[in-house]
């Protein structure tokens, strides 16, 4: 299976199979998008895209499979929501309603999981629900492409949701591997996200744009890092009344310098280090682990 992870400047190709429980990376991949060919997570030159995409298969000699797109992007809204815990049949219904008049409904795809169920201050029972939509236009787009490509298009994923199944997985198979309560960064070229993880499932989740420019300033990016990781700690923290005790970072973390990690480590007083590999995942180091993370997680299913 191909999995094709898209931002508006990156494509990321992970070549594996999720088998027996395991996650086997065979080879990993990562282009240039054309310019002009994303634009806000959708598909704006087409033919760009899947030229891009076509020179990367045809150099690396990929064989034409089942393929799973998971769009990497801070604008693809990803919203956590509570709402009255009704029948699987009604959510959706309730979310729609929520989030969208019925015109702007008919142009976009919602999911939706229901993270847990909770009482609110009233005694009444509460789903909460992680919803994402993505527009009619952009999965036609992406469904296109792969046929045009000769591929099987099977899934469409979110990297918060590709990351979040990776790092509960990871949770639930070792639990002594990671902190109780903890902060995930993911380090992109321009932006980052933010997660808190407790108890081995997702709590929270924060998109931040990162303004570094072409040249990084390490003095600046620090400063952004802390403020951010700062303010999603303090939120966290007042509202669940736990201690967050560790940072890990995936994504580019190679771009990352080790005093820099230092600095951040030292400005929030608090344990700092890669996302460590699964015991799960095969075949790649902690580099190509956390460059490619968001495309590996998509290799789960919940």
């Amino acid at each position: 299976m191909l999995c094709v992870s898209i931002s508006d400047d990156k494509i990321k190709i992970v070549d594996g199979k999720a088998s027996g429980g395991k996650i086997v990376v065979n080879k990993c991949y990562e282009i240039e998008s054309k310019a002009g060919a994303m634009e806000s997570g959708n598909i704006k030159d087409l033919m760009a895209f899947s030229q891009a995409i076509q020179e990367c298969i045809n150099t690396a000699g990929l064989k034409r499979t089942n393929l799973t797109y998971v769009l990497d992007n801070p604008r693809v809204i990803f919203r956590e929501m509570a709402v009255p815990d009704v029948s699987q049949d009604k959510v959706k219904l309730i979310v729609a309603n929520e989030m969208f008049s019925d015109s702007k409904m008919a142009n976009n795809t919602i999911d939706y999981i229901v993270e847990g169920t909770f009482k609110n201050e009233e005694g009444k029972k509460r789903s909460r629900i992680t919803v994402t939509y993505v527009s009619n236009d952009a999965i036609d787009s992406l469904h296109t492409a792969a046929t045009e490509l000769g591929m099987r298009p099977t899934t469409l994923d979110v990297a918060p949701n590709s990351i979040s199944k990776l790092v509960e997985r990871f949770c639930k198979t070792n639990r002594r591997a990671l902190e109780e309560t903890f902060v995930l960064l993911d380090y992109k070229d321009s932006f980052i996200s933010l997660y808190v993880f407790d108890g081995g499932q997702r709590k929270f989740s924060k998109n931040s744009t990162l303004y570094v420019g072409t040249t990084q300033d390490d003095k600046y990016l620090l400063g952004e890092l802390t403020s951010n990781i700062n303010s999603v700690i303090r939120f966290y923290e007042s509202r669940a009344g736990v201690n967050v005790t560790a940072i890990y970072i995936t994504g580019n973390v190679e771009a990352l310098s080790d005093d820099l990690l230092q600095g951040l480590a030292e400005s929030l007083n608090m344990m700092i280090s890669h996302l460590p590999i699964p015991g799960f995942v095969k075949g790649v180091d902690i580099y190509e682990f956390n460059k490619f993370s968001g495309a590996i997680g998509a290799f789960l299913r919940r």
